[in-house]
């Protein structure tokens, strides 16, 4: 119950900016009402806007080689885009494959990059619900075996849980992100609370991200003897592991390093140049 409130929410929050639906091979998940978020089934769309009239679905049960694809009807208005299936092409051959034929009435979002709404069957009782799609780079499966795992529905599940934008939008902020050094007080490893909100969306692309890691890497100025200084630094990164550790980045997407004085980036005869020395920088590996 908790679930289906929580996905009834995200996709009235997706609704609130939406717009013409890219072209593209979209891939997500499809969850009928009363079912668990966790155990939904997987749902592949291709869409062409100069070919409305020709595009196809492709729903893949969940841990299993069961699929259907089907001939789909798009048509798109002022509210929505709307995709209903025509004819079953292709199937698993079993009778737990897929082959109810479903009407959707889905939404795009640029802000957060997911395609969803809702869906009903035209020829199966009782079978509705909701889904949520991100647009992929694959080309759309017409054979039987299925083109990937469905271990992307784990992380999808995951990113809808967590209010992560779609994969795409994703990409943008990660390349977007500008790094800041994190200056330190001297002879000293606490984080200055003005740096806290800029960790924080560090540490959120780093939670979504599923394959992001970042390098952490600790610098002092030139006070101090350099086995002191290779201490210091090696604190100074350890502050920054840990506030991420407490935002829930786990420790294998972490790496940390400590120069001490040896690579400075100013020169250390002046306070201000001491001060942008003292610092620990950032790598995305």
């Amino acid at each position: 119950m908790k679930q289906n409130i929580f996905i009834a929410i995200f996709l009235f929050l997706n609704s609130l900016l939406t717009a013409q639906v890219p072209d593209g091979v979209y891939r997500g998940i499809i969850q009928k009402n009363g079912q668990d978020l966790k155990d939904s089934d997987v749902l592949y769309i291709a869409i062409n806007n100069a070919d409305f009239s020709n595009s196809h679905t492709r729903m893949e049960i969940l841990s299993t080689k069961l699929y259907a694809v089907k001939r789909a009807e798009i048509s798109f208005d002022k509210d929505a885009l709307h995709i209903e299936e025509k004819l079953v092409k292709s199937n698993s051959r079993d009778r737990n494959a897929p082959l109810c034929k479903m009407k959707y009435a889905l939404e795009y979002n640029y802000e957060s990059g997911y395609l969803s709404g809702s869906f009903i069957s035209l020829d199966c009782k009782r079978n509705v619900g909701t889904v949520v799609l991100y647009r992929t780079e694959e080309v759309f499966n017409f054979d039987e075996e299925p083109a990937n795992t469905h271990y992307f529905q784990h992380q999808l599940v995951r990113a809808i849980s967590r209010g992560f934008p779609a994969p795409e939008v994703l990409e943008k902020k990660r390349m977007a992100f500008q790094f800041q050094p994190i200056l330190f007080d001297h002879d000293a490893a606490v984080i200055r609370p003005e740096y806290h909100a800029y960790l924080k969306e560090m540490a959120v692309l780093l939670d979504a991200i599923h394959d992001l890691r970042v390098k952490v890497t600790g610098h002092t100025d030139a006070v101090g003897t350099d086995a002191y200084n290779i201490g210091l630094s090696e604190r100074r990164a350890a502050a920054i592991i840990t506030f991420f550790a407490k935002q829930g980045i786990d420790s294998d997407k972490l790496e940390m390093d400590f120069k001490g004085e040896r690579q400075p980036i100013d020169d250390n005869t002046t306070p201000e140049g001491k001060q942008r020395n003292r610092r620990v920088d950032f790598e995305f590996i």
